[in-house]
């Protein structure tokens, strides 16, 4: 199989993950979105979701930035980590919400600076994850 071919069903893949994460959230079983989001973590970049948690947000984006992603890939890696703040933060955890967020604030920039076409509903979330970022 062709490496595109692969690339495009793995990001498949992982918009349905995302899907399902926010479906579980939304059902109010936000621990199943977060176990899941530990699993795609762990294949995704040989991290869990705890490590992650506690990672400095410096050394996650270096170590992104290492890996040379493409633009969808990354895209895909920054709706992830979206999605696990905002799991965390319906269970009430706010610091690893925070933790998270700052994070997937940090792969939008990267995402703007590898990206060079405008897209407003990226700057949206930029716009909303530093409201969430500077309390």
């Amino acid at each position: 199989m062709p490496k595109e071919d692969y690339l495009l069903k793995y990001l498949e893949k992982l918009s349905r993950v995302i899907a399902a994460m926010l479906g579980f959230r939304d059902k109010g079983f936000p621990k199943d979105g977060l176990r899941l989001a530990d699993e795609t973590l762990k294949e995704l970049l040989d991290v869990n979701i705890e490590e992650l948690s506690i990672m400095p947000v410096a050394l996650f984006i270096e170590n992104i930035r290492n890996e040379g992603y493409n633009p969808s890939y990354l895209e895909v890696i920054a709706q992830l980590t979206h999605e696990t703040a905002n799991s965390y933060f319906a269970q009430g955890k706010i610091e690893n919400a925070n933790s998270f967020y700052a994070k997937t604030l940090q792969l939008y920039y990267l995402l703007n600076e590898k990206d060079k076409t405008f897209s407003f509903e990226r700057e949206m979330i930029i716009a909303e994850l530093l409201q969430l970022t500077e309390k």
